[in-house]
């Protein structure tokens, strides 16, 4: 080949490269939304002369053009393939453990300056709301991700994030007692199946364990094992830490803990955008999104009564998802039980507190997602 026509065939296979992947964007609709990942994808950009000056358009285009690349997931299949015959056991922040258990990795995406606001945040709410309720109705519990506690699975040299050091620090600033450290408990138990294997959310039975820890640190009785028969809805989940690496493997079962005696109960969606007499939604065991069987994924506010609970006693819980298979065992102890998600819901928690006669609260996250989250300043107000 030619010197000239070298350095003219890459640049001419780059071009053509552009072209077709712009010509297939033309003719195949746009994805909005990606079962798979259980996320929006990102759209063509607003393309102005101001986007162009502060290179947003830029930014935008490149991950608009990472989302709606040909045959994505495909890609990120033969990625991870390439990369695993190359030795290597931690791909696009996720371990491949032991057994091709996937474990999400969070060090190295979070932000020590939010993390310390958030612990600033959480402290202050947290000494407000033991003034007003009393300490022994108020408690955190930061649940440790996978990462930390299923360290027998881990492949040889893997590190995280320190979650000992948040819950700690979370300690440090919250009233005496209101924390509760999970970790070594769960660590004691990590030959169970505590995680899901393919997702990052803790299962009904690590759920089950901190709900016990929970009610026995403010007073209450927790209801044994024994009192639920253990379900399986489905064995076919592949979640959200399956998608980033799109690696074969052994999918989760996902098991619903029904009590034995009769309870009813009444879940109210949003302020009565949709109600039901079940806590689960059976239409998901159908979808990509399995994990939104529990309480219909997320939503601003959810509302549950149970028969069950105590006259008069109204848990707040301030959550991410980690709280949608936990509820359904603390609402078995309170009048109402409301969930509250800061990512839509607008009203200070402060202020709802106040005007819904609240009398315990709990914030309830896992440890990552708590300090990457961007919205609990809403509890300040």
């Amino acid at each position: 080949m030619k010197p000239k026509l070298k350095t003219i065939f890459p640049i001419a296979t780059f071009l053509l490269l552009i072209a077709a992947i712009a010509l297939w964007n033309l003719i195949r609709p746009v994805k909005v939304f990606s079962e798979n990942e259980n996320r929006l994808l990102a759209q063509f950009p607003s393309f102005t002369a101001e986007t162009v000056r502060d290179g947003s358009f830029t930014e935008g285009y490149e991950e608009y053009l990472a989302d709606q690349f040909p045959v994505r997931d495909s890609w990120i299949s033969l990625k991870t393939r390439t990369e695993l015959l190359s030795g290597r056991r931690e791909i696009n922040n996720v371990f491949i453990g032991k057994g091709n258990w996937l474990i999400d990795k969070y060090d190295g995406t979070l932000s020590q300056e939010r993390i310390d606001g958030n612990l600033k945040l959480l402290g202050d709410f947290t000494t407000y709301a033991a003034q007003t309720l009393g300490q022994d109705h108020v408690r955190v519990l930061l649940v440790p991700t996978a990462s930390a506690v299923l360290t027998d699975k881990l492949p040889p040299f893997a590190h995280d994030f320190d979650q000992q050091a948040l819950l700690d620090e979370a300690a440090s600033l919250c009233p005496e007692g209101t924390v509760l450290n999970l970790l070594p408990s769960l660590q004691e138990k990590q030959s169970e199946y505590l995680y899901y294997r393919t997702d990052h959310h803790w299962t009904t039975l690590g759920a089950y364990y901190g709900y016990s820890a929970w009610a026995e640190s403010i007073g209450l009785t927790p209801w044994s094992r024994d009192s639920f028969t253990e379900d399986t809805v489905t064995e076919s989940f592949y979640g959200t830490t399956y998608s980033k690496i799109n690696l074969p493997v052994t999918p989760d079962s996902i098991v619903r803990f029904t009590p034995k005696e009769d309870v009813s109960y009444h879940m109210t969606i949003n302020l009565g955008e949709k109600e039901s007499d079940s806590l689960y939604a059976p239409e998901y065991l159908e979808k990509k999104d399995k994990y939104s069987y529990f309480l219909g994924g997320n939503n601003p506010i959810v509302e549950i009564t149970s028969s069950a609970g105590e006259p008069g006693r109204k848990l707040l819980i301030v959550k991410d998802s980690y709280s949608h298979c936990f509820a359904p065992f603390a609402a078995n102890h309170f009048e109402m039980t409301t969930l509250l998600d800061l990512r839509y819901f607008n009203m200070g928690v402060r202020q709802y507190m106040e005007e819904n006669g609240i009398t315990d609260v709990l914030v309830l996250y896992s440890t990552a997602n708590f300090a990457d989250d961007r919205y609990l300043s809403t509890l300040s107000r």
